[in-house]
């Protein structure tokens, strides 16, 4: 688990990095022109606190989900979508906040085990997650934030073969992320993020004997944000 998180801690933090020098110089000159009212009319946008309050929106993605069946693995993929809310405090350019989703999913996938012998069949219904928000406003509608939390998923588990059947299991984790979100005024805005989720390992009775099913996943996606 130490090497996973160091994986995704990783990557938010080259994300963030990355995300931060491409606007630094750009970032300089939008504040120039705020001043000068050249660059947006919108007084919504000049305001402060664009990102405070409580808000609520819809989102869409693709995601991965890679499973250890020691000695062997399988992975899988699909579309998820469904609800995304919270609350955000923001002080000058620090936003902190409280998320949370639910979120339906076609993930599916597989591949053969034991020497060929079995076929699996694995593939997540429906999500949730429950994270802490930190972001910095690297423009005053331009947020970049880092996610961790706890996650849930609900899974199938299908198992071909001699000793085989279906079984589904909750799978319980911890979840790390990072992105971006532009408000195009007060009350509305766009979001893009990543989400690395490592889900703890599940150990299920078959009647041919046990496995042991390890799953992580990748997620990308985007949504539409509402602040009320």
């Amino acid at each position: 688990m130490r090497t996973r998180f160091q994986r995704a801690a990783t990557f938010i933090a080259t994300f963030t990095a990355c995300a931060t020098a491409s606007v630094a110089a750009f970032g300089q000159d939008s504040y120039d022109l705020y001043g000068s009212q050249s660059f947006y009319d919108s007084s919504a946008v000049q305001s402060q606190d664009l990102f405070e309050g409580w808000w609520l929106g819809g989102t869409i993605g693709g995601s991965t989900v890679s499973y250890s069946l020691s000695p062997d693995s399988v992975s899988s993929d699909g579309l998820i979508g469904g609800v995304i809310g919270g609350y955000s405090w923001q002080h000058g350019p620090f936003v902190l906040g409280v998320e949370g989703d639910f979120l339906a999913s076609d993930i599916s996938g597989g591949g053969r085990i034991n020497n060929g012998a079995n076929k699996v069949r694995v593939g997540f219904d429906s999500l949730a997650d429950v994270r802490l928000r930190a972001g910095y406003t690297v423009l005053p509608n331009l947020l970049l934030f880092g996610t961790f939390g706890g996650a849930w998923g609900n899974g199938d588990l299908y198992t071909g073969g001699p000793g085989g059947a279906f079984r589904e299991e909750t799978f319980f984790g911890w979840s790390a992320g990072g992105g971006a979100e532009y408000a195009y005024d007060k009350n509305l805005s766009l979001r893009f993020d990543y989400q690395f989720t490592d889900f703890q390992s599940e150990t299920i009775s078959y009647p041919g004997g046990k496995q042991t099913f390890d799953p992580d996943s990748n997620t990308f996606r985007g949504s539409v944000i509402y602040r009320f």
